[in-house]
């Protein structure tokens, strides 16, 4: 029998404070991904720059949530009064569900969440690490029915915030929620400062668009099973108030987020499964 060369390598460290954290090592394509939070702190294809911003300033710490990568906000978006902000996925270590390297040379990897509270509902998360990054963020109502609401947080590295353009949202609406809103090049987004905007999109399927011309790239995030798109930055002022953040790094990074963020809640039955799909991959502008 001809037996196939596995490729991937996983190392796993332990941080100071305790968190664990697996480095992947494939032939399409490096990572890393906290157990807490099932956060992917890095993803770099081979030959491209890294994918995705990580501030200096967020150490790992149990129970607080990391600032950067990808949060995984969930079984909500947003506040909820006397439950932690943007939900519990964040701060809950995840197991390791499955995980084995395909014909291709792609590590399929899957990390669940039971909750001890039998009333949240359960989740597994489904990634493809390789050339492109797949993830599928499986929500599974158990014992009581569940309004759910979700987002992948996603911290893309930039070059400069204002050197910038976000296609593929000329067609939804948004609701901006900055404290101070300002006027930004539109139609396609050209931010330029501050902006925290819920794009409520058309179709729950799509694709944006950040093209960055001074790092001549441009990342492809398409989203399936999800009505909304939040674009987010906290503006100097907004990073400087930011512990984890700081006001140096401001413009370094733009959150493009694949969510179901209010009005587009999800309502699922005792049983019933809703999959948050996205699907980000980098080109090169020339």
């Amino acid at each position: 029998m001809e037996h196939r060369k596995i490729t991937t390598m996983i190392t796993e460290r332990q941080t100071e404070q305790g968190l664990r954290i697996l480095d992947i090592e494939t032939p399409l394509c490096t990572a890393s991904i906290c157990l807490q939070g099932a956060h992917i702190m890095s993803w770099k294809p081979s030959g491209e720059d890294e994918c995705f911003f990580m501030s200096a300033k967020s150490t790992p710490t149990p129970g607080k949530a990391l600032r950067g990568g990808i949060p995984i906000c969930w079984p909500w978006f947003g506040a909820k009064e006397g439950a932690p902000s943007h939900g519990i996925a964040r701060t809950s270590v995840w197991s390791i569900h499955h995980q084995e390297e395909d014909a291709k040379g792609n590590l399929l990897l899957s990390l669940a969440l039971y909750p001890e509270d039998g009333s949240l509902p359960a989740a597994i998360l489904r990634i493809t690490l390789g050339s492109s990054l797949i993830m599928k963020l499986e929500t599974t109502a158990r014992s009581a029915p569940c309004k759910l609401s979700e987002a992948f947080h996603n911290y893309f590295a930039i070059s400069n915030l204002t050197k910038c353009r976000v296609f593929g949202l000329e067609d939804a609406s948004f609701k901006e929620h900055a404290a101070k809103p300002m006027k930004h090049g539109e139609n396609p987004l050209a931010p330029l400062g501050g902006l925290d905007r819920v794009y409520t999109c058309p179709k729950n399927a799509g694709k944006v668009i950040l093209e960055d011309s001074k790092m001549n790239r441009a990342i492809v995030i398409e989203r399936k099973y999800a009505h909304s798109t939040v674009v987010w930055n906290p503006g100097q002022l907004g990073a400087e108030a930011l512990a984890d953040l700081g006001g140096e790094v401001w413009n370094k990074f733009l959150c493009i987020e694949t969510a179901n963020a209010a009005p587009k809640i999800i309502s699922l039955a005792p049983g019933q499964t809703h999959t948050l799909y996205q699907k980000i991959s980098i080109k090169k502008l020339d």
